[in-house]
């Protein structure tokens, strides 16, 4: 049994959709439940499973204990963990109120954070498992006016790593997923400006998805779709914290 966060629309409906495919039973999370309710009775149709429904606002100490107390039970174990509820803002760090920004780091770091320790747990005891956390290419730097969201992703990769490697040899396995620029409904909310992005730089979200649990069962720790964001992660490895922190500036700017 699999359970993501964020399933309702994006790249958590496209790993939904895939999973369901594999013919995997799910639970899906997300705040809104209508939504939540059209995906379960289509993944139903694919899969010929009954998909669990659980509205959720992961932000919400209250919810996510829901969210920790399905992932520790027992009798209904959860093999799969898609950490991938998210959220981002744009604009001067100035220019955002603390409440959006703690707010930001509530789902995109303690969520993921807490739903993990719930799930690991029972994961090495039965001696299987996995979990996707779903990141960005914007954690491999600092991005100035996406300070917040480029920040809680550099944890969730460095995170991500960590487990991976606690995790050897115990039958689980943890990816990071680093996706680049993704059609979804992330960048309206986010207020990012979409416009001067090329169009071969877009990712689908069934690309992305794809990308992830090919990397999942591969045992691979990093997945980092399409070959040009993956040279641009490797540069950015190499390339002085200065320059980097200039360009992604003059980027920054732009969105």
């Amino acid at each position: 049994m699999a359970l993501v966060t964020g399933a309702s629309s994006g790249i958590g409906r496209a790993f939904a959709v895939a999973l369901a495919q594999r013919g995997c039973q799910l639970v899906v999370v997300a705040r809104r439940r209508s939504r939540l309710e059209e995906l379960a009775a289509e993944l139903k149709v694919v899969s010929g499973h009954d998909v669990e429904v659980l509205a959720s606002d992961l932000t919400e100490p209250g919810s996510l204990a829901d969210v920790e107390a399905r992932l520790s039970d027992r009798e209904r174990p959860v093999d799969l963990l898609i950490n991938n509820a998210g959220v981002g803002g744009s604009g001067p760090f100035t220019g955002q109120t603390a409440d959006h920004e703690e707010a930001e780091i509530r789902l995109n770091v303690v969520a993921p954070t807490r739903l993990a320790s719930a799930a690991l747990c029972g994961m090495v005891e039965r001696g299987r498992g996995g979990i996707v956390n779903v990141s960005s290419i914007a954690g491999v730097q600092a991005v100035p006016f996406l300070a917040t969201y480029a920040a809680t992703k550099a944890y969730l990769n460095s995170f991500s790593l960590a487990l991976h490697e606690e995790m050897r040899g115990k039958g689980v396995a943890v990816v990071a997923l680093l996706p680049g620029m993704t059609r979804t409904e992330f960048h309206a909310a986010a207020g990012l400006d979409r416009s001067s992005v090329p169009g071969p730089a877009w990712l689908s979200a069934e690309e992305v998805a794809e990308a992830g649990l090919v990397a999942l069962e591969r045992g691979r720790a990093v997945a980092v779709p399409k070959a040009g964001y993956r040279v641009f992660v490797g540069l950015s490895r190499v390339t002085p914290l200065a320059i980097n922190r200039r360009l992604a500036g003059l980027v920054g700017r732009q969105l």
